[in-house]
């Protein structure tokens, strides 16, 4: 069952096409990478999803409803919630109450939101950090709570972009497990944008790559790993190479 549909999306800035006719679906349970080199679009693309940018052209449907038109509170209402490629953590709120910002999004009690935020933390193994500023943290913490506050607002999809951006190997591994925790665990349905090609390979089901705003390939992560429209966009001769035996 499709929970997210979208249909021939176009971004336009001015003159400057960012998304061109993009069509794809997001099926109830999947978790699927999204990939290309910078500046092809898929910032842009979460953005018109999660209703920050109106689009220029086309429809997306979210669990049997459209919205296109929606307002970022409205889309978030639904069930679609996501994270940024760049975070600016609060100097004033600590992790516990930056979770707690999620969860206002289902409830206005405090002693609620305050409770499921707790529960977020532990499930996620942050509890220990939870009396700590958010500015206190290590930019792989950051990058889990901001999950973790996503996860307040109780989505059915959670967009997430680059949150392996900077990480070293072994957050990379930490970060990973805790995606794959949330869409394996959690049963929350997840769609990544991500450089880090060891994650996407590992996790996704299916992979989506734009190059210049349009899609130029889309299927299971081997396939699209030898496709010579995406080796020349973006992997290179060099990564195939390397990763031989994983793509066979």
């Amino acid at each position: 069952m499709a929970l997210l549909e979208v249909h021939n999306l176009t971004k336009d800035f001015d003159g400057l096409r960012a998304n061109d006719d993009i069509s794809f679906t997001l099926d109830q349970g999947e978790l699927v990478g999204l990939i290309g080199p910078n500046g092809a679009g898929k910032t842009t693309l979460f953005n018109c999803i999660s209703g920050l940018h109106p689009v220029t052209s086309g429809r997306i449907i979210f669990d049997g409803q459209e919205i296109t038109q929606l307002k970022p509170y409205e889309v978030a209402r639904r069930g679609l919630a996501r994270t940024f490629q760049v975070y600016v953590a609060s100097g004033d709120l600590t992790v516990e109450e930056n979770v707690m910002v999620g969860c206002f999004m289902r409830t206005r009690s405090r002693a609620q939101a305050k409770a499921r935020a707790r529960e977020i933390l532990t499930d996620l193994r942050l509890s220990d950090l939870a009396d700590y500023l958010m500015s206190e943290l290590p930019v792989s913490a950051q990058k889990r709570v901001t999950m973790a506050t996503a996860l307040g607002s109780d989505p059915k999809l959670l967009l997430l972009d680059e949150v392996a951006a900077g990480l070293n190997p072994s957050e990379i591994d930490e970060i990973m497990t805790s995606i794959k925790h949330v869409h394996d665990d959690l049963g929350v349905t997840v769609m990544l944008i991500e450089h880090v090609m060891e994650l996407v390979m590992k996790v996704s089901h299916r992979v989506v790559v734009l190059d210049y705003g349009k899609k130029i390939a889309e299927g299971e992560p081997a396939k699209v790993a030898k496709d010579p429209l995406v080796i020349k966009a973006y992997l290179g001769e060099r990564y195939v190479r390397e990763h031989a035996e994983e793509l066979k």
